[in-house]
């Protein structure tokens, strides 16, 4: 079932995740006590959206909706290696799982892997994903909700341009800004996603392949799958990273050049080129990228 709003029109705030993953593994009766907010340290609508956040990324999950909220595998990696949120291919990841077959989040998912326009006002972007869910849900939301969710994913990626100046203190900035993604130019009122090449780690790529690929998370040895498959498979690495066919094959050049394990290789010539994926869950490709960064820093 997809979800419409939970994030009480907060996008993740600077520390959200540190402060809720903690609490979720350190003292998990306090996240969900009524009282919540206090333990977080902001207002109560907050504390909701903290929880919200955590369920929808992949950090946190529940057997049923009475049971209680409990970190998951990828939840409990994150907290090891990257307990601050620090490192960007963490928020690559958590960006793929919301965009990814598997997520919760129409808007994500759709936002993403349908919407077809780079450059956009915030209505067109508006009627078009009413339009589709009207075509696809049974139950529709209201408007209200729409714009909400709407409202909240373009906060969530968009830098703004020009930058306002803010008081840095205020840690209003969603993170997901730092991707690279998304621009707002304030003046004329247009959103432009960007389809250039990213700095996005060589794990990454993996991760993305293996949520939007079954046959990359199951089985033994490797799997070609083609560069155009790759960039058009819905929550795969061309959809989610927002790139063109020719920039994910560059990136998965630069992927084959730095990766020892050589986990990614490119074969295949001309129209034919395919990416050989090692078989591995997306939690062990994030593993790995944890692993190569704790080498790089105590190697430096």
């Amino acid at each position: 079932m997809m979800k419409f709003s939970g994030h009480e029109t907060f996008a993740i705030r600077e520390g959200w995740l540190h402060k809720g993953l903690k609490l979720l593994i350190e003292a998990p009766d306090k996240l969900v006590h009524e009282f919540s907010a206090d333990w977080l340290g902001v207002g109560k609508n907050m504390s909701h959206s903290i929880r919200h956040w955590l369920v929808v990324t992949g950090l946190a999950e529940r057997e049923g909706r009475q049971a209680p909220l409990k970190e998951t595998e990828l939840g409990r990696l994150i907290y090891d290696h990257d307990e601050y949120f620090v490192d960007i291919g963490t928020w690559w990841a958590l960006h793929v799982n919301l965009v990814a077959p598997q997520t919760q989040v129409y808007t994500w998912k759709w936002f993403f892997n349908t919407f077809t326009h780079s450059r956009f006002e915030r209505s067109l972007c508006i009627n078009r994903l009413m339009r589709d869910v009207e075509d696809s849900q049974s139950r529709f939301p209201s408007q209200n909700t729409i714009q909400r969710d709407v409202a909240c994913l373009l906060q969530s990626y968009a830098r703004v341009i020009p930058t306002e100046n803010k008081d840095p203190e205020e840690a209003l900035e969603c993170p997901f800004v730092e991707l690279g993604l998304l621009s707002y130019f304030r003046t004329s009122k247009y959103y432009q996603v960007h389809q250039r090449e990213k700095a996005i780690p060589t794990h990454l790529l993996g991760y993305a392949l293996s949520m939007a690929f079954e046959e990359v998370r199951t089985g033994q040895d490797t799997f070609d799958i083609s560069v155009g498959e790759a960039a058009t498979r819905p929550g795969g690495p061309g959809k989610a990273f927002v790139l063109t066919s020719e920039s994910l094959l560059s990136l998965a050049l630069q992927a084959e050049e730095t990766d020892s394990n050589k986990d990614i290789q490119v074969v295949g010539l001309a129209g034919d080129r395919r990416i050989r994926m090692r078989r591995m869950q997306p939690v062990n490709w994030l593993r790995n990228h944890y692993q190569i960064q704790w080498r790089d820093q105590h190697a430096a």
